[in-house]
């Protein structure tokens, strides 16, 4: 009995290991979107079994980075307009439902995170380093939702950032947006300070229409914006 328990554990623990593997060979572009997942090679990239393999991709179909074709199995789904907009949108409503709990218990010390966190940002530009750029904005965005101290809406915002992640491994190059975004931060953030919720409100609307914009006219190929 104890030895099939440990087996279990093993076997669970292995498929979180390559669950978490190939997430992250998805989000950082190795497998682009069109890419068709050949349980085969996977097996031979990651040195497992079958087994482990077709656990992982079945969780990542849940967290919407994988998608099932009847022609081709497993594969890595293109981004669409209607994706953009749909992700996005649920992104602005769940931050706005963020600051609205959290704005009236904001004291000096979640403050100074947030502040914290515009620093590592701002450090990070000016060392032209966006990758730690993006994961401190993203860190920013973590902490207002853990101020909100509500279990249902970090629930539901893990489940959506990670399909952010499909957009950000495609700007890690541009500083404008890094810049731009840094900005923006800094707003929200001054309107939390001031207690300004609709001051607050109005600064994410316009985060993440100006993030909408940006990704739309990527996929259009406007090379102007």
């Amino acid at each position: 009995m104890a030895t099939a328990k440990k087996k279990s554990v093993e076997n669970e623990s292995k498929q979180i290991h390559v669950y978490n593997q190939i997430k992250e060979d998805i989000l950082n572009g190795t497998f682009p979107p069109g890419t068709v997942m050949v349980e085969r090679k996977l097996c031979d990239r990651y040195e497992v079994s079958r087994s482990p393999i077709r656990a992982a991709l079945q969780m990542l179909v849940r967290d919407g980075l994988l998608s099932y074709s009847r022609s081709q199995g497993m594969i890595v789904p293109e981004v669409t307009i209607e994706d953009i907009f749909e992700i996005y949108d649920l992104m602005e409503l769940f931050q706005k439902y963020a600051v609205r709990r959290s704005i009236k218990r904001m004291n000096d010390l979640s403050l100074q995170a947030l502040e914290a966190t515009l620093y590592k940002i701002r450090e990070s530009l000016d060392k032209e380093n966006v990758l730690d750029a993006i994961k401190w904005d993203i860190k920013f965005h973590e902490f207002l939702v853990d101020f909100s101290e509500s279990r249902r809406l970090k629930q539901f915002y893990e489940q959506i950032s990670v399909q952010i992640g499909r957009f950000l491994s495609s700007t890690l190059e541009d500083t404008f947006l890094a810049e731009r975004s840094y900005l923006e931060h800094r707003n929200i953030y001054n309107c939390l300070a001031e207690g300004d919720l609709k001051g607050a409100e109005e600064a994410i609307s316009q985060h993440y229409a100006n993030t909408k914009q940006y990704y739309v006219n990527r996929l259009l190929g406007d090379s102007l914006y």
